[in-house]
């Protein structure tokens, strides 16, 4: 196995605080992007000509100048300032998420990520299979991404993805959001859909998607609309369903949460996994419970028996809209789970006649009467 995962990573790092007083000072990008630079990998920077410089530095000084490269730009050469005019007319006619940090320079080096990655996959430097994003500033201890961070966990991310488009879903949005007369609406608040910080794919997927991502930054900006750049993955998540591996939980937990979900599982289930169940997204609420409950049964993550109960609930009722025979057989798991599982058997007696109703729409249970025994 390689030392080197084989991954490249790409990350852009600009200065505008002369600007807009609100960005970061220079001493605060250095002090915010420290973590990264320590982190053993592929890594192409872009930036400008204040910051390239003290990025190098310390790339050096870490003795990881080999594994990077620096790519100096002024902001007019970079994709998305060729619509900077059309971003502040928008947001002089309609910008209600306004915020005194996400000027126009802000949003449009963010949205510019798609662009920095097609073009690291185009050139790959390192010539390496797999490809990704990483926000510059992690904080101290990476704690913009990470719980308990140290260097392993993110090595261990990037040795353990596949060709898929992957990213961390963050929350369930309504999908009529998709629908260009709901964009107004969409767009009247942040709407919380990915965490943008990091993600990561293979060259075929990778360039598929990217490209699909700045389409819909074009679409969205002619329409007079946009903030940040993830809230153009609403639509991405659903057109390219099969390709995109779905990590699931808040900012804090990425690293964490990336290759198989570890922290948090009330949040992962209150405000993704029941929102899914609540929209009717059966499909997303599947394949999510299912993930969820594999770690569960498997050990691996400390055991809540209500949210184990409710997990397991979730997954049946999804079952029932996609595949009825799948259904039979999570019923009769749920059956045997709760009837040679004290905590478990307490759990569904709670709610005994519920269950009970629920499950023998698809299964009968002959033994069910030695559930209270």
């Amino acid at each position: 196995m390689s030392i080197i995962p084989d991954c490249t990573l790409t990350t852009a790092c600009f200065c505008v605080h002369e600007k807009n007083n609100n960005s970061f000072s220079i001493e605060k990008i250095i002090e915010n992007s420290e973590e990264l630079l320590r982190v053993p990998c592929y890594l192409v920077i872009y930036g400008d000509n204040k910051t390239i410089p003290l990025l190098k530095e310390i790339r050096e000084k870490n003795g990881l100048v080999d594994l990077t490269k620096f790519i100096t730009l002024e902001l007019s050469q970079l994709w998305t300032y060729a619509y900077e005019s059309k971003v502040n007319e928008n947001r002089n006619l309609y910008w209600p998420t306004r915020d005194p940090r996400a000027q126009t320079d802000s949003h449009l080096i963010t949205c510019n990520k798609f662009d920095f990655v097609l073009q690291v996959i185009n050139s790959n430097p390192f010539n390496t299979s797999k490809f990704g994003w990483v926000d510059c500033f992690l904080r101290t201890n990476s704690s913009k991404i990470c719980e308990n961070y140290n260097v392993n966990k993110f090595l261990y991310v990037l040795n353990n993805i596949n060709e898929k488009y992957h990213i961390q879903v963050l929350n369930c949005c309504d999908k009529k959001y998709k629908q260009s007369e709901f964009k107004r609406e969409y767009y009247e608040q942040y709407r919380w859909v990915v965490c943008g910080c990091l993600f990561t794919c293979g060259k075929e997927i990778g360039i598929k998607i990217l490209t699909r991502l700045k389409e819909i930054f074009v679409e969205t900006t002619n329409l007079g609309y946009g903030h940040g750049e993830e809230m153009l993955y609403l639509e991405v998540l659903d057109e390219f369903y099969d390709d995109i591996h779905r990590s699931y939980g808040d900012y804090g937990q990425i690293l964490n949460n990336f290759i198989e979900p570890t922290n948090n599982y009330h949040y992962i289930y209150w405000l993704i996994l029941n929102t899914y169940q609540h929209f009717g997204y059966n499909k997303e609420c599947y394949d999510c419970a299912k993930i969820l409950l594999k770690q569960i049964e498997s050990y691996k993550v400390e055991m809540n028996w209500g949210l184990y109960m409710s997990i397991l609930f979730s997954y049946y009722v999804s079952a029932t809209y996609i595949n009825r025979d799948d259904a039979i057989n999570i019923a009769k798991h749920i059956y045997s789970v709760c009837y040679n599982n004290h905590y478990m058997k307490k759990e569904f007696c709670a709610n005994y006649d519920f269950y009970v109703s629920q499950l023998n729409i698809v299964y009968q249970f002959s033994f069910w009467e030695n559930i209270n025994n």
